[in-house]
């Protein structure tokens, strides 16, 4: 059963700008751990790229606050959601800290498309009450 819906589309621009004026640590605030890896290595091989990456990811994290109907508010926070991808390089969510517990105690499972186009990021995130389409949630398993 579904029970929420969101998302979110940015115009890169505006991340990009908000990133080179807090000189970086935007993407230091709102990635994951994992992420953070994966937005370094994109960034060392491509610029454009990179940004690209943290932009969807920020999509996403918006995208799926709306979903849950908590917006950025515990135990909803920038680095407890991570988009990673599987081999196949699907996105999938991974979360952590007190957001784990409440995704676990509900039951839910979010389904998260990211996309860029031009200069803009989009995700779309549905959260659904029961079994999985993706079972495994460890990070180890997914690539940049």
């Amino acid at each position: 059963m579904i029970v929420g819906i969101g998302t979110d589309i940015l115009q890169m621009e505006r991340l990009i700008a908000a990133y080179e004026r807090t000189q970086g640590r935007l993407a230091e605030r709102i990635l994951g751990k994992e992420e953070l890896v994966v937005f370094h290595q994109r960034l060392a091989r491509n610029q454009k790229r990179g940004m690209a990456y943290l932009a969807t990811r920020f999509a996403a994290k918006e995208a799926f606050s709306k979903a849950i109907g908590l917006g950025m508010r515990m135990p909803m926070t920038w680095r407890s959601l991570q988009t990673l991808n599987e081999p196949s390089g699907k996105p999938v969510t991974h979360y952590s800290g007190p957001l784990a517990l409440f995704m676990e105690e509900r039951d839910w499972h979010a389904e998260v498309t990211v996309s860029d186009e031009q200069d803009m990021a989009i995700a779309f995130v549905v959260v659904s009450h029961g079994t999985p389409i993706v079972t495994t949630h460890d990070p180890s398993n997914y690539i940049g």
